[in-house]
């Protein structure tokens, strides 16, 4: 019965098949993962805050309040059967997600995965995934916020 309360979490849970991913490749030559949790996710905020001195920035970091975890994996330069073997693993683990946006910028594919909350107002467990590189945000950021931030980028 432990085993299917286990295995039932699991199969809801693509942060934690994501991490046990990153973290077998994470001595793979040609891959560079930067995974900040807990502590270091403090100081790094609040890093951020004592930096931010306008209207703008304060709204940013407001976006991060609630995140958690932040894992950066860059594969640019491993080999082709390694690239290949960490992007078959990382396309099952997220055929189940919701794919919030999808872009295109030159000849790079840009998608953004994640969870909209049951009442849509925050998004959660965010991965991006680029053709070279992810980054997985553990934790939920609200939705309108993302929105306008969206909009004062694209000024």
């Amino acid at each position: 019965m432990a085993l299917c309360l286990v295995g039932e979490a699991w199969a809801g849970n693509p942060g934690g098949k994501l991490r046990s991913l990153v973290s077998s490749f994470k001595r793979t030559e040609g891959f560079d993962v930067v995974d900040l949790g807990g502590p270091a996710m403090l100081l790094l905020k609040a890093a951020a805050r004592a930096e931010a001195d306008d209207p703008e920035d304060r709204a940013a970091l407001d976006l991060f309040r609630r995140l958690k975890r932040l894992t950066v994996v860059d594969f640019s330069e491993a080999t082709p059967e390694k690239r290949e073997e960490f992007l078959r693993r990382l396309d099952r683990i997220l055929a189940g997600e919701e794919i919030l946006m999808e872009a295109k910028d030159g000849g790079e594919k840009v998608a953004i995965y994640g969870r909209s909350s049951k009442d849509g107002s925050r998004i959660e467990d965010i991965i991006i995934r680029a053709d070279d590189a992810i980054i997985s945000v553990r934790g939920s950021i609200r939705a309108d916020q993302v929105g306008s931030l969206m909009k004062k980028a694209s000024k």
